[in-house]
């Protein structure tokens, strides 16, 4: 039987540590280890440490507009300091505050090592930098921990995770994950090569002209951009045939009852006193969308601080039919912010951050980026085709928005034939076996926040020796949580995440949902067993107990993993009965 919690070997060569009055040396090996916490002490001038405390990122630096062409600026500055580990003193490394959002604390910020801060030579067997987070958002203190190790034992890469007793100017600051940071070392040993080009991923995603956002860590920037962009395109799928876009004319209702919920969208109702305008609707009150928004389709006035819904009509001709009907594929595309539900002739189609029973006063579930937002997304509609007629349509669009304080609203809806064909083309750039072990994981542990919930926390590396882009989990502090802190829908699937964009667009398709199902039953059958998994947070508690924090202590929760655990199987298992999935979101 499979050990869920095994650490393989690095097998590096030893690189002479910077050290103080002692002769002991560090091997990478031993900055991982599973059975006790590893000592680390910083010290650094109180001033500066005032100032890595203060440091924070806001939501506007974090997801600035430029986000589209490059990463956003680091907001956190080096400083530099002394730590020691087991014994084994780095007289002059930088240190810095490390987080995006959810992690910034000020008394017990998470931390980023420089070891090569002064001394460009300072490295532990390759390893220059150290990644110590501070759990902030993990109230069971071992979701990273155990996440980590599930994700190695199923043979997929990523990095090593130990826990560390971290003190700063000998202030205790309780419990920390030490998570191997992915540089070198993790892609030489994960990968044979670290010849290849790293990017990490921060709440970004393949949208169309959008490949300078993801930021570079290690490699040939130029082909390994030029990699994402193939990625885009496969999303895209090339030059489709819209049969319904543009400045189409349509009406608009701002809903001030529930009065029409049950037949608003339908063909045959009385559209008559509604606005007349044309397809692009909604809202700016700064700068964004402006452009995107047709003149009587501007609802500032009705919806900023008042409504979240805005009901969409537009009537359209189809002459040649079984010309659609005979295309490989059938595409609603949507510029979106932030919900929608679309109805096809009266039948739900496709829906996007919308709660289950979408009424006249529902509001999103979720909201994304604003550059995103103003890029088309493809849902496909296939297996709705047969909701077209030959001559007039009606296409209904529920627009919903995140609150009615939200500064802008945006809903553009276009419908086209595609001959593209997804997986494949997918598949090329994407290694296939190793992204759906990814995914499953993803959706096994529950890790909201990673790429496939989230479009964030991950790593794709373009592997040298398979010319194709791998991904990797990073920041798993949000694992073994049954619902998603985001404002998603609670009914949504528990037992897989689609909010990133190659997910999305694979599930759609009936031969990836069987081989997700089949991927996420094997994963349960070789590393989920319960008494065993239980039997490790037992033991890690009873690790790591004694050297928590005062501070600290305030948001601990051994029992919420436990309850996870012991859960997991049959939430996964109301949605896996077969062979196949439901399709998600409908």
């Amino acid at each position: 039987m499979v050990n869920p919690f095994r650490f393989i070997p690095v097998g590096l060569g030893l690189a002479t540590a910077v050290c103080g009055a002692t002769a002991k040396e560090l091997k990478l090996d031993g900055l991982f280890p599973p059975d006790r916490l590893l000592e680390v002490n910083i010290t650094v001038a109180e001033s500066d440490w005032d100032t890595i405390r203060h440091q924070r990122r806001t939501r506007e630096n974090a997801l600035p507009p430029s986000r589209k062409y490059e990463p956003p600026p680091p907001p956190y500055s080096y400083v530099e300091a002394s730590v020691t580990i087991d014994g084994v003193t780095f007289p002059r490394v930088g240190l810095r505050k490390k987080g995006f959002l959810g992690s910034q604390d000020t008394v017990r910020p998470s931390l980023k090592v420089k070891l090569d801060y002064t001394d460009k030579k300072g490295n532990i067997d390759g390893l220059r930098n150290l990644t110590f987070n501070n759990n902030r958002q993990d109230v069971s203190l071992m979701s990273q921990f155990m996440g980590y190790a599930i994700w190695d034992a199923a043979g997929a890469p990523g990095s090593r995770c130990a826990f560390a007793k971290v003190t700063v100017n000998g202030r205790d600051l309780g419990v920390y994950c030490h998570v191997e940071t992915v540089r070198e070392p993790l892609l030489r040993r994960e990968f044979g090569s670290d010849k290849g080009t790293l990017f990490e991923g921060t709440v970004v995603d393949f949208y169309p002209e959008w490949e300078g956002s993801f930021e570079r860590k290690t490699g040939d920037d130029e082909k390994g951009r030029a990699h994402i962009v193939k990625v885009i395109n496969a999303m895209e799928g090339g030059a489709g045939e819209p049969f319904f876009g543009g400045a189409v004319p349509g009406r608009a209702w701002v809903p001030d009852s529930g009065a029409h919920d049950a037949d608003w969208f339908k063909p045959d109702f009385d559209d008559s006193s509604w606005v007349a305008g044309k397809n692009g609707a909604g809202y700016e009150s700064g700068q964004g969308f402006e452009k995107l928004i047709t003149p009587n389709f501007n609802f500032i006035r009705q919806m900023h601080y008042k409504a979240t819904s805005l009901y969409l009509r537009f009537p359209f001709e189809i002459d040649d039919l079984d010309a659609i009907l005979a295309a490989k594929n059938l595409l609603l595309r949507m510029k979106c912010d932030d919900g929608f539900v679309a109805y096809l002739n009266g039948h739900e189609i496709a829906r996007m951050n919308a709660p289950e029973n979408a009424g006249w006063n529902s509001r999103a579930t979720g909201s994304g980026d604003d550059g995103a937002n103003a890029t088309f997304a493809s849902f496909n509609i296939n297996r709705h085709r047969d909701t077209l007629r030959r001559g007039r349509n009606l296409l209904a669009i529920h627009g919903l928005n995140i609150s009615p304080e939200s500064t802008d609203f945006l809903q553009v809806a276009e419908l086209q034939t595609n001959a593209h064909d997804y997986e494949d083309s997918i598949w090329e750039v994407i290694d296939e076996e190793a992204f759906y072990k990814f995914w499953a994981l993803e959706g096994l542990l529950s890790f909201w926040d990673g790429y496939s919930g989230n479009r964030n926390n991950y790593f794709i590396y373009l592997n040298p020796g398979t010319d194709k882009l791998h991904f990797m989990p990073w920041g798993a502090d949000c694992l073994f949580e049954k619902f998603s802190r985001l404002r998603v829908d609670r009914r949504s699937p528990r037992s897989v995440r689609l909010k990133g964009l190659v997910a999305h667009k694979l599930y759609q398709l009936p031969a990836v949902r069987k081989k997700y199902a089949a991927t996420m039953k094997r994963l349960m059958a070789e590393h989920w067993h319960e008494e065993k998994l239980i039997a490790e947070t037992e033991r890690i508690e009873a690790m790591v107990r004694p050297h928590i924090s005062d501070y600290q202590w305030r948001g601990v929760r051994f029992e919420a993993v436990r309850d996870f655990i012991r859960n997991r199987r049959p939430d996964i298992e109301r949605e896996i009965n077969g062979d196949d999935m439901p399709l998600w979101p409908r």
